[in-house]
């Protein structure tokens, strides 16, 4: 049937860094390729603590008790068990809510609200939809093009069924033989992010804009949140979709690569614009996998 997503609510790292001032990159290529004026950092908060914070938020806000909670995270706090149950806890979500984790990056999202649509019904009529990555805990102080792309940052989204069919399309798919271009591995004894830009790159391009496209050339699209990996990703996923770039959103003025949290960060920036307009999300990365959806906002 149909799906309304309410405005999320958004937890970055509590301390904010120029970029300029992280690394030696010169001002021209930070512009063109980056994109991003500032990254945040945190510091003091673990991945269940920034999920709690911006949870909280948003159940307050919302005053609506959640039917299933999604917890979209890769970084977490311990290889097991998720941080999923440990923050159905502490939010005080009933015993029988359905609890699941997805290990996925900038693509989970978008997936979780694949998922949130097919569980959303006439009994369950609340989900919700949380999203967090450190990536800076994995990042050497010396890699610094990777450092100045990403921040820490968690997400809180809620879903709610509506009996009106307001989802149109979605598209999906992966590609595992690449999976090594973004990965966690140890070095010395540390957990590291080893990153092929190149390859994520050629990546997106080569996948992304045949389901932009497709969506595309069957309803008509208002306005596009596509995942802001980098400004010169962002700008060639554009071009070769063939759509307007004054229908894309970005966030590049407040922060850098927020991971799973940043579609939900765009909806957050431009929420009173995106009333009862088609929109297209697209996230895509580690995994590698991306996916498409095309709704209208209720």
């Amino acid at each position: 049937m149909g799906i309304k997503i309410f405005k999320p609510s958004i937890y970055l790292g509590s301390t904010k860094l120029h970029v300029e001032n992280v690394s030696k990159i010169k001002k021209k290529i930070i512009e063109d390729k980056i994109g991003s004026k500032f990254i945040h950092v945190e510091n003091k908060k673990n991945i269940l603590e920034m999920s709690y914070t911006a949870a909280k938020k948003t159940l307050n806000r919302e005053k609506l008790k959640p039917n299933f909670l999604i917890f979209v995270s890769q970084g977490q706090d311990d290889i097991f068990p998720s941080s999923a149950e440990k923050l159905a806890f502490k939010l005080g979500l009933k015993k029988n809510t359905l609890v699941l984790t997805i290990s996925a990056g900038c693509s989970g999202f978008v997936q979780a609200l694949m998922l949130a649509n097919r569980l959303l019904n006439k009994k369950s009529k609340n989900g919700l939809i949380v999203c967090a990555e450190k990536y800076s805990k994995y990042i050497s102080q010396n890699d610094l093009k990777t450092k100045v792309l990403f921040s820490d940052a968690a997400s809180a989204t809620l879903v709610q069924f509506k009996d009106k069919e307001n989802y149109y399309y979605e598209i999906f798919g992966h590609q595992g033989n690449n999976s090594d271009a973004l990965t966690v591995k140890k070095i010395d004894g540390i957990d590291k992010l080893n990153m092929n830009g190149q390859k994520i790159f050629l990546f997106g391009i080569n996948n992304v804009p045949q389901g932009i496209k497709k969506i595309s050339s069957k309803i008509k699209i208002d306005k596009y949140l596509i995942h802001p990996g980098s400004k010169v990703m962002l700008d060639a996923l554009v071009k070769k979709s063939s759509i307007s770039p004054l229908k894309v959103c970005n966030s590049f003025h407040i922060t850098g690569n927020t991971v799973s949290s940043s579609i939900p960060l765009l909806i957050n920036i431009n929420y009173k614009k995106l009333l009862n307009k088609n929109m297209l999300m697209s996230g895509f990365g580690v995994g590698l996998s991306w996916a498409t959806i095309a709704l209208k906002w209720i």
